[in-house]
Formats: structure tokens, C-alpha cells, sequence
């Protein structure tokens, strides 16, 4: 039993202080390994000192004790020995779990000129990740900190993909396959679309349909629904999709103007020649948001070049909708397709960054002074079509799965595209032009279990600018989503 009233502040002290009890644990086994080593107490042909010998026995020596593999004492001890000093002392003091922590290490070891600022970023990034996300929230730093370094260890890591098999206990057995995130993606697809295919009274939970369609797939076969209706369009089989995986890029990458990384849905980074690549042989489909137009100069009412430049620090006005639309989508292109320009958005993520962390270090009443609470209109003052009608377009889905590629509740995993997409200031069905409005500055992705949360009002959300979504707990905790994080 707990004696002292708990709290989330409780929880969280409890955890850092459980890891750096485990850190502890490391260094003091990493330590005894080291000292062991000095011994002359193994000696090899000829009675000479023979230090791996005396480290290996060292290591068996602390696995029996702690009862675990001499595998893992070695990537203590690896790890102790090549992280970069930044890494070692979060993970000392608890900031950083040991799956954090290992994944870090590995991530960063060989990045060149690392700077002092970049490893802080990752470390802060990891500490607010769970133990799945870690990989994915650092790749997308790394990426951005340097796009070819990222590319040729992504092309490293592609070598070592693999497929294997492990028997597990009561006759069964686990199949795993590595390999680049793209390709995986795409046969995940197939797998999730041919599970979700069978009808709505198969009595298989998803995880048994999910399997079944895996083996039918790698097999060759089908999927077939198992439900008790003998006149169900599915029970023969499932009919499966190609294989498709999702990669959203900026105009100019996709031209090869510009190098900045692709973003693959639901699963983090692709370099940019991985992306045109890929995208070479791929349907296009553009889409076009609704134009930021800067309010014209008093010395000229027009917006012509010569007497009214862009200067590229003037203040984006009002959200003009083209055609009264506030997002629309070109028709699809065929493979092959690049466009012909485009810009970079790199300074403006580089801005929401920045202006993500700043939020995260004001205290609570602080940052209720900082942000005005949103109207739920994403800045328009005139509802552009669909804004009044409570399901969004199917452009306006696509995009807002596109900028968020999980659910915004912080932590969670669950892909965007199997969200509901949440109208963050509710919808009124009553006076739709008086509530939130279907747009894209007001609608996010929560999974159902998280959506429950809010529409409980447990949770609340606010969509602040440049779509960053603040959410606050039942006692008054603070959390951040930006779109790509």
C-alpha cells in the first residue's frame, strides 16, 4: 500500500526515481565488470593475462546473480561505453527508461557533428514518448537535423532486413519481418484491409483476423468470412486490395528541387529520393489547401510583384477558400507524374517547433494567458463549403490524417486513419454556423477510447495556431501534439 496521497505528480516521481534505480543497477554491473577485468585471475596459454576471458567470466558472474542473459550484460556495457555523455546523464537521473535510453544510443551513435542541442531535443522527445514511438520521434529529429546522413543510414539498415521464426509455447510460433518501413507498410495494409473485410457479425476477434489474412496473403490464399449467414457476400472470400502505403511530400521535394524528408503515414520519415522513388511509380493526387493572402500595402491596392513584393515576414492574412472549397484535390495523376514547382515548408516546421516547446514550458496559468481559446472556425470568417456539414469531405479527411499521423492523445500509437476525427470545438447540430466548424484548424485524430475521454469531458482539447493541439488532463496536466509529431 501507497501511505502518501497519490497524484500524477506521485506517479511520475516513482517512475524516474524506478529508473534511475535501474540505472543505478547498470552502472553498478558495468562497474563490477570492469574492476573484474583488472584481476589477473584468469590466465591463457603460457600463463599470460587474458583480458577478454577475464571480462567474459565477469559477465556470466553478474548474469547469474541478476538472473539475466549474458547477451543483455553485454549491451550494458556497450552502451555505457559509446553513449554520448548527454545520453548517459538523462539516463542516470531517470529522465530516459532503458528501452528509451538503448534506442537512443543506437539512433545517434553515428550521427556527424551532433551537437549538444540536437541530443537535449532527442532526449526531451524520448522522455515523452512510449516505449514504441521512441524510435519513429527520434528519426523524424534526425532526419531534419541532417536529410543525407539520414539517407545513407536508412540504406544501411535496409541491408540488414531479415524474416524469422520463433517457436513459442502450446504448439505455436511467431513469424517477425524487418525490413524498410515503406514496403512493411504497404503489406500491412493489405493484411489490415483483408482482416476488416469480412462482415460485421464474424465471430473471430481482430487479432484472429488480422493472423488469418496475414497467412492467406504470404500464402497465397484467401480470406473468407465465418460468420452463420449462408448468403453472405463474403463468405466465399475476401477480395484483396494492392498493396499501397501512404507518403506525403512537399511539391518541391517531389520535383527534386528540394531534399526535405517524405513523411510515410502512420509510420515516420523517408528520405526524399526514397519518396520520388517511390512516388515514380505511384498514383499522384494533389491537394490544394485554401490560400493565405497577406494584406496589400497602403501605398498600392493591388498585389502585383513589381509594386507589391512578397517579402516572406509579412503575417499571412485571413484563409481566402479557392472556389469556395476549403481544401480540393487534383484528379489522379498518373505514375510517373512529378509536379513542376513547388516550395518548402521547412522554416515553418521549424517555427511550429519551436513554438511547441515554448508552450510546454510555461506553467499552467501562464499559458492560459498566452492562447486565446479558439472560435473553431480555423481562421475563416466566412464557412467555406462543407464547413457547416458535420462529416468532412473526403479531402479534408485525407488531409488532416495526412498532418497527424496518430491519435493526439499523448502517448497514443493508434493510427489516424483508424481515428474518428474529432471536431475539437464541438459541432452544434442545431446552429452549425454558431459552433465548430468542419474544417481542417478544427477537426484532429482521436482513437475511440480517447474520443470517449473528451466527449466525457475528462480530457479537453484546444486547436491552437499552426494546428498544434493542447490537451489538458482532469488535474489540470498539460500536454502538446504538433501535426507530424
Amino acid at each position: 500500500m501507497y501511505d502518501a496521497e497519490v497524484s500524477t505528480d506521485v506517479l511520475v516521481s516513482a517512475k524516474v526515481d524506478a529508473q534511475a534505480s535501474f540505472a543505478r543497477t547498470v552502472s553498478a554491473s558495468c562497474a563490477y565488470v570492469q574492476e573484474s577485468s583488472r584481476r589477473p585471475a584468469v590466465l591463457g596459454p603460457g600463463g599470460v593475462f587474458d583480458a577478454e576471458a577475464a571480462e567474459t567470466c565477469a559477465v556470466a558472474e553478474v548474469a547469474a546473480a541478476l538472473a539475466v542473459s549474458t547477451r543483455t550484460v553485454t549491451e550494458w556495457l556497450f552502451l555505457t561505453r559509446t553513449a554520448h555523455p548527454a545520453v548517459a546523464e538523462a539516463f542516470d537521473a531517470g529522465r530516459l527508461a532503458y528501452a528509451a535510453f538503448r534506442t537512443v544510443c543506437r539512433s545517434v551513435a553515428e550521427v556527424p557533428n551532433a551537437t549538444e542541442a540536437l541530443l537535449q531535443r532527442v532526449i526531451a522527445a524520448a522522455s515523452r514518448c512510449t516505449p514504441g514511438a521512441v524510435a519513429a520521434a527520434v528519426d523524424r529529429i534526425l532526419a531534419e537535423f541532417d536529410a543525407e546522413w539520414h539517407r545513407k543510414a536508412r540504406e544501411r539498415a535496409a541491408s540488414e532486413r531479415s524474416a524469422t521464426v520463433r517457436k513459442r509455447p502450446r504448439g505455436q510460433a511467431e513469424l517477425t519481418i524487418r525490413g524498410p518501413a515503406e514496403q512493411v507498410a504497404a503489406v500491412w495494409r493489405v493484411i489490415v484491409s483483408a482482416a476488416r473485410g469480412v462482415c460485421a457479425t464474424d465471430p473471430r476477434p481482430l487479432s484472429a483476423r488480422l493472423f488469418d489474412a496475414a497467412h492467406a496473403v504470404l500464402a497465397g490464399g484467401a480470406v473468407a468470412c465465418e460468420c452463420a449467414g449462408h448468403d453472405c457476400e463474403q463468405r466465399g472470400s475476401v477480395a484483396r486490395t494492392e498493396a499501397t502505403a501512404v507518403i506525403v511530400l512537399d511539391a518541391a521535394t517531389a520535383a527534386g528541387l528540394a531534399g526535405e524528408p517524405g513523411h510515410l503515414v502512420g509510420w515516420g520519415p523517408v528520405p526524399a529520393d526514397v519518396a520520388r522513388r517511390i512516388a515514380g511509380d505511384a498514383t499522384w493526387q494533389a491537394m490544394i489547401t485554401a490560400a493565405k493572402v497577406a494584406e496589400p500595402r497602403a501605398a498600392c491596392s493591388c498585389r502585383c510583384p513589381e509594386h507589391d513584393p512578397p517579402t516572406g515576414s509579412e503575417p499571412p492574412g485571413t484563409p481566402v477558400p479557392a472556389a469556395r472549397r476549403e481544401v480540393r484535390r487534383t484528379r489522379r495523376m498518373p505514375a510517373g507524374w512529378t509536379p513542376t514547382a513547388g516550395r518548402m515548408d521547412s522554416v515553418r516546421a521549424r517555427a511550429v517547433r519551436e513554438d511547441t516547446e515554448y508552450l510546454r514550458a510555461l506553467p499552467p496559468l501562464s499559458l492560459d494567458r498566452a492562447v486565446e481559446n479558439p472560435d473553431g472556425h480555423g481562421g475563416f470568417a466566412v464557412p467555406p463549403a462543407g464547413a457547416l456539414t458535420y462529416r468532412p469531405s473526403e479531402a479534408v479527411a485525407a488531409l488532416v490524417t495526412a498532418l497527424y499521423p496518430t491519435c493526439i492523445h499523448p502517448g497514443c500509437a493508434v493510427p489516424s486513419e483508424d481515428c474518428d476525427l474529432d471536431h475539437v470545438v464541438p459541432f452544434d447540430h442545431t446552429d452549425p454556423e454558431r459552433g465548430g466548424w468542419t474544417v481542417t484548424g478544427n477537426l484532429a485524430p482521436l482513437c475511440r477510447r480517447h474520443h470517449g475521454l473528451k466527449t466525457r469531458r475528462q480530457w479537453h482539447h484546444r486547436m491552437l495556431r499552426d494546428g498544434i493541439v493542447h490537451v489538458r488532463d482532469s488535474h489540470g496536466t498539460d500536454y502538446f501534439t504538433a501535426p507530424g509529431e
